[in-house]
């Protein structure tokens, strides 16, 4: 087990490193010293940014993404505190403002970070953490984000889903207060989708930043981003909250169309690492539990959980709200040549999506699906996919539950049952159609 220390500066790191510890400021710049790191340096300005003092739980939580984000980062699957090449175990002390409200929730906690990154944790919790910025550190700013028409939050990724899903909330009137993680790829995919979604928003924008001194490789399969981007939902709405007088609660939502968001295994032999849970339903309703349990007055919404992509982007077409849909990213894989791969398990279901809307693909792709096929060492998401395709109604069922638990309330269970069904067959009849056979 790997032992992570998190510390509100840098006077309080311990002089000599220690075998299997690595120590971590949070909120600060990167340590001079060597075998440290950092992560949220920038966070406080941008809370501030919002012009109202949060709530310490939201800001707390917050602070819990960010150490789940740093241990995630900065501890490579290939290194030797993971077993077998994936599953690692951790140990986190973690500083909160209000520790005592945590405390309750720290089991569904460490099952809730277990079940999304595939390893497992242990949380301790101290009290000498930070608070969000105070009301003197706010009105020294000399700019803010304008959140006064905001009356909703919503993730926006600049990819597909979440451009939809910002676009049918403006045009129902709403006007989301949106959140994004603001990675350089990301912010530029976000700037280019942001024109064409209706209006001018408001933008929650962060970067978690992780840094670390020790020149060790860093994880990248970033399992847990999605518990930081619920975070910084976390935080918008209780900004909205605030400014609402401390009435009601505020809409959080995360638009992904329900058959990425289920994402079983395609085959037995993906189960794992290929299976990410990033906004599986199970992984929601645990951190929705937490925000309920503490005492957060923010509900996660997911209307699209029961659509496929190309439901999604049928109904988007239909209200008039096609332009700008292909200028968004969905690859996995697109930080390695800064464009689609054209391979990847998202992009098929993005480019199977727009087949069935019957909307003309223009999204620069780096392989047709023909090259890619007949390279063997890219095909593997494609074998896998019309492999998968091919199943039963009764194997579709069992690897949709493969996935992780779903929802008892059988209305909401055969929803997520139909939506793996139609997502399977929307990619593989396009796969069909495309030549694309085992």
């Amino acid at each position: 087990m790997i032992r992570l220390v998190f510390h509100v500066d840098e006077a309080s790191l311990p002089n000599a490193q220690q075998d299997g510890r690595l120590d971590i400021i949070l909120y600060g710049a990167k340590p001079g010293r060597p075998f440290t790191g950092s992560v949220g340096n920038r966070l406080p300005a941008a809370v501030a940014a919002l012009g109202v003092q949060v709530d310490v739980k939201a800001f707390d939580f917050l602070t819990i993404a960010l150490a789940v984000i740093a241990a995630d980062t900065f501890i490579d699957r290939r290194s030797k505190w993971a077993s077998s090449g994936w599953t690692r175990s951790f140990q986190l002390e973690i500083p909160l403002a209000q520790p005592t409200t945590w405390t309750p929730v720290v089991e569904k906690l460490e099952r809730a970070l277990s079940f999304l990154s595939g390893d497992q944790w242990k949380l301790s919790l101290r009290a000498d953490g930070a608070g969000p910025p105070s009301r003197a550190v706010i009105a020294r700013r000399r700019s803010y984000t304008d959140i006064g028409a905001a009356d909703c939050v919503s993730l926006f990724s600049g990819g597909l889903d979440s451009f939809i899903g910002v676009g049918k909330l403006v045009a129902e009137g709403r006007t989301p207060l949106l959140v994004s993680h603001a990675y350089r790829g990301d912010k530029r995919y976000q700037e280019l989708s942001a024109p064409h979604l209706g209006k001018m928003l408001p933008r929650f924008a962060a970067n978690a930043h992780p840094a670390k001194t020790d020149g060790t490789p860093n994880d990248t399969t970033m399992r847990t981003r999605s518990l930081g981007f619920l975070a910084y939902a976390a935080v918008a709405a209780s900004a909205l909250h605030v400014r609402g007088g401390g009435h009601g609660r505020v809409e959080a939502f995360v638009p992904e169309n329900g058959f990425i968001a289920l994402n079983a295994p395609l085959t037995r032999r993906r189960i794992g690492s290929h299976s990410t849970r990033t906004t599986h339903p199970h992984f929601l309703a645990l951190i929705q539990e937490i925000l309920d349990q503490i005492g957060l007055r923010v509900d996660l919404k997911n209307e699209f959980r029961h659509k496929t992509k190309g439901e999604m982007v049928a109904e988007a077409v239909a209200a008039g709200r096609q332009r700008g849909l292909t200028g968004t990213m969905s690859c996995g894989k697109w930080k390695r040549k800064n464009m689609h791969c054209g391979y990847c398990v998202p992009c098929l279901i993005r480019r199977a999506s727009f087949a069935s809307a019957g909307v003309d693909d223009d999204t620069p792709y780096r392989y047709d699906l023909q090259e890619a096929w007949s390279e063997t060492d890219l095909r593997d998401d494609l074998l896998a996919m019309v492999l998968a395709s091919s199943y039963g109604v009764g194997d579709v069922r069992m690897r949709a539950a493969a996935s992780g638990p779903l929802p008892l309330v059988r209305r909401e269970r055969d929803g997520w049952f139909g939506v793996y069904s139609r997502g399977l067959q929307e990619v593989g009849d396009y796969l069909r159609r495309e030549g694309i056979r085992a």
